[in-house]
Parts: C-alpha cells; structure tokens; sequence
C-alpha cells in the first residue's frame, strides 16, 4: 500500500493503490519528478516542508500519521555529508546492482545546498518487512558500502516520511539512478547476514566532533550556545550531534529553561524546532515527551 502527504505538517494520509507495486510507483515518481525549478534555498525550504509528497511504502493501522506503521515495502537509505553525490551513489548502484536487486537513487532537495552527498536510495523488498528486520537490511546494506546514513528511519521513527525526488536547479547537476529489471532484495538472506555476525554489520554512531578548531579556545558555555541556536535555526542539519531527534529536542528544551526559567517559553521552542523537521513527532506525543523531559530539568 503507498501512503502519500503533501509536505509533513498533514494528520493524515491519503492512500494511493498501484497495480504494478509500491517499488513501481517510486520509479515513476523518480522518471517524472516533482519540479521546483527558479527557487532560493528559502524558497526550497519552504517548498519542503508544505508542498514536497512525501509517502510511506508499506501497511499502516489506519489512515493517521500516528498509527503504527506495521511493515515496509520499500527500504530507504538517507546519505549526508558524505563523500559525494557521485561516488555515494556508484557505491551504492553498485553493490545493488551486483545482487541483481531493483532500486533508485536520487539526489534530496537539499543536494546542491548543503555540503556532501545529499541522496536518497530506495530498494525494493521481495516481502514486507518489521521494523527489526528493516534495520537489520539497512545495516547491512550500509556497513557493506562504508557509508554513514541518517538513522531516524530505523530506530525511534519506524514511520518515518520519505521525500520522493523534487527536481531543483541546484541538485540538476546529479542524475538520479533507476535499476528495474531484476528482483526485490531477497530479506531472508540478507537478515541472515546479519544475524550471523551482529557486530560486524552493527551501524556505529558518527562521531561528531564537539569542537571546531576555531573554538577549542572558548569557553563551553560559549560553544554551547552556538551549537543550540544553530540547532534551533536548522534542527535537519545538527539533530546527529545529539544522537537523533528526541535526544535534540531535550537538550534542547533542558538548554532553553536553564536560561529562562519558563515552562511556557522552552514549550514553545520545542515545539517551534519539532515543527522544521520532515518528520516530526505528533503533538500529542510531544506534550507527552515534553512532561517527562522537563522532570529532568533544574
């Protein structure tokens, strides 16, 4: 089943039926894709988080962005700030493609803007698989090309939304890939590659360095602050400092009420920076997270 929204602010899907299969959909979308052409990196940012279709691959219990999402079609892998689009994607092309197996790479709207390799990979599966297994595929996949990938998808947001490709006058320079004439990646073999050695094939977090060489002579609180405002500033592209999305919007929040004392201010942040994710988390969850984190905060 393909479960599309337009931008990520939307409560609900809206269910799309494909006779030929979910893989197919997302070659077509990745042949003919959305045009933002003419538009700033503001306008572009903008453009991502309201008008982009984003979908979900898979089986949901119900139709709301809250509803559990019960298994995947399709396995997505995010690469950023690595390397380059055009050796990331070789890299990546080809290893599928030795294995026969059907996929898509494609640059991201931010290709072009941010530095490093900005691309998105979707492989098709030969079955619907758990949030376990999808892990499991993913790790392998990665470790076996030596490449890092945002791990939002595969740990504490199994529901994770997938931009499909918007083509842009910045990332027009790297073409995507579409390989569609073999089969679904074969899950019980590769879930096997990973179970028989676990820690071989166990994605290690990226060490990101906590100083840059022009501030290892500040003060802490100095780096500390700079880190939070860029962080509130562009959440996307500092939320791996900090181990993934809920650790950031906590210290985030932890930061914001040791300077200000205010409940009310630090929600209010929280959920400003929650809301300029492609995925954030639901309000309702939010103010629950939020009452749990703040017991924390002094």
């Amino acid at each position: 089943m393909i479960y599309l929204t337009k931008g990520v602010h939307q409560p609900e899907y809206k269910v799309y039926k494909e006779t030929n299969g979910d893989f197919y959909n997302l070659v077509q979308a990745t042949r003919a894709p959305q045009q933002a052409l003419n538009q700033t990196a503001e306008q572009l940012a903008e453009y991502k988080v309201n008008t982009a279709i984003y979908a979900v691959y898979g089986n949901i219990k119900g139709m709301k962005r809250k509803d559990e999402v019960v298994n995947r079609t399709v396995l997505f892998i995010d690469v950023d700030d690595e390397s380059n689009y055009t050796d990331a994607s070789q890299r990546l092309d080809d290893l599928l493609e030795s294995f026969d197996i059907n996929h898509v790479i494609y640059p991201t709207i931010s290709n072009g803007i941010k530095d490093g390799a900005r691309l998105r990979v979707g492989v098709e599966l030969e079955r619907p698989v758990n949030a376990e297994e999808y892990l499991k595929l993913w790790s392998v996949l990665l470790v076996s090309v030596r490449l890092h990938g945002d791990p939002s998808a595969v740990n504490q947001s199994f529901k994770q939304l997938q931009g499909l490709f918007v083509q842009t006058d910045q990332n027009s320079a790297n073409r995507p890939i579409v390989y569609d004439t073999g089969h679904g990646l074969l899950v019980d073999e590769f879930v096997h590659i990973y179970d028989t050695e676990p820690n071989k094939y166990k994605v290690q977090r990226r060490v990101v360095a906590d100083v840059a060489d022009d501030e290892e002579n500040l003060p802490r609180w100095i780096i500390t602050n700079r880190l939070m405002l860029s962080t509130i500033i562009d959440p996307e592209s500092n939320y791996n400092h900090f181990g993934g999305w809920d650790n950031m919007l906590t210290a985030i929040g932890g930061w914001a009420y040791k300077e200000t004392q205010r409940f009310v201010t630090t929600a209010n942040i929280v959920q400003y920076v929650n809301n300029k994710g492609s995925d954030p988390i639901e309000n309702d969850d939010l103010v629950a997270k939020f009452k749990v984190w703040a017991k924390g905060w002094h």
